[in-house]
C-alpha cells in the first residue's frame, strides 16, 4: 500500500529531523537546518516554510488593543471590584453616603472608624441602619452589626448578611507590582485621573512610595469616595491595604490581625 501524497511530506518531515539529530554538534544540526531552509526543492522543508509563516489579518481578525499609560485591569480586579461600595445611612426613606466599604470576608466588611463612630448612637437607637451599596438598587448588602472600632486607627469592621465572595488580603506586598485605589464613582469633576472599569467603580493607578508596620505610603491619585476604599495590587486582584486620606493606607497584615483576633 502506498503511502497518501498528504503523508509524504510528514515522512521527509521526520527524515530531516533524524538527520539532525544524528548531527555530530549541536552546532553542526543547525548549520545543516539552516542551509536546509536557504535551499529549494524538499517537499518537507517546504512544507515547515508554509506552517511557520504568520497568519495573514483578515476582516474577522481582532483589532490591535490601543495603547494604554496603564496596564488594564485584570479579571481578578474587575472580580474584586464587584465587593467594593457606598457605606450608607438609612434614616427612613433618606438614604447618605457616608463612606466606602468593602468585603474582607463573605460576612465581613471592612472600612474608616470615623464614619461609623458618628453614627453609632443613632444606629444604637435604631433610628439609622447601615447598609452597603455595592451596585445597583438590587445589590445592597445589609450591616447587620459593628463588630469592631478600632481605638488607635481609622479602622473598622462590619458584619453583614453573607455574600458569594470577597476581597482577598494580600499576604505580601511585591515593591515591583503597579497599585491602584478601587472605590466608587465620585463627582464628575474628580475623575481627570482616575479610570473607569465598570459600573459606577473608578480605579485610580499609582505606586508604593513607602512601608512602615502601621501604614503604607503611595501616589495613587484620590478622591472623595476612595478613601475607605481597599488598595489593589493590580497584579493579583488582591487588597495590600485600606486606603486612607494624604496618600496613605493601613496595610493588609494590619487588617489581618485585627480581624483574626476578632474572630477568635
Amino acid at each position: 500500500m502506498h503511502p497518501s501524497e498528504d503523508a509524504q511530506p510528514e515522512g521527509g518531515a521526520r527524515a530531516v529531523f533524524a538527520a539532525l539529530a544524528a548531527a555530530d554538534s549541536d552546532e553542526a544540526a543547525l548549520a545543516r537546518f539552516a542551509a536546509l531552509f536557504a535551499g529549494p526543492g524538499d517537499p518537507a522543508i517546504e512544507r515547515m516554510k508554509q506552517r511557520m509563516q504568520p497568519t495573514a489579518p483578515t476582516a474577522e481578525s481582532p483589532p490591535a488593543s490601543a495603547t494604554s499609560p496603564w496596564k488594564p485591569p485584570q479579571e481578578r480586579v474587575l472580580a474584586a471590584a464587584a465587593w467594593v461600595g457606598r457605606l450608607e445611612s438609612v434614616d427612613h426613606d433618606y438614604v447618605e453616603v457616608i463612606g466606602t466599604a468593602w468585603l474582607v470576608r463573605p460576612d465581613v466588611a471592612v472600612t474608616r472608624r470615623r464614619p461609623v463612630a458618628t453614627s453609632l448612637n443613632q444606629l444604637d437607637r435604631g433610628e439609622r441602619i447601615l447598609q452597603i451599596g455595592l451596585g445597583d438598587i438590587h445589590s445592597i448588602v445589609k450591616v447587620l452589626e459593628v463588630l469592631y472600632l478600632s481605638p488607635d486607627c481609622d479602622l473598622a469592621f462590619l458584619r453583614v448578611a453573607p455574600q458569594p465572595s470577597h476581597i482577598e488580603l494580600a499576604t505580601e506586598l511585591d515593591h515591583h507590582h503597579d497599585l491602584a485605589v478601587l472605590a466608587p464613582a465620585g463627582d464628575p469633576g474628580e475623575a481627570a485621573s482616575v479610570t473607569a472599569i465598570s459600573t459606577g467603580k473608578w480605579l485610580a493607578p499609582g505606586h508604593l512610595l513607602e512601608i512602615s508596620a502601621q501604614r503604607l505610603r503611595h501616589d495613587c491619585p484620590g478622591w472623595s469616595r476612595g478613601v475607605g476604599g481597599p488598595l489593589i495590587d493590580l497584579a493579583r486582584g488582591q487588597a495590600v491595604g485600606l486606603a486612607l486620606d494624604g496618600g496613605t493606607a493601613l496595610p493588609a497584615w494590619l487588617l489581618r490581625d485585627r480581624l483574626d483576633r476578632l474572630l477568635r
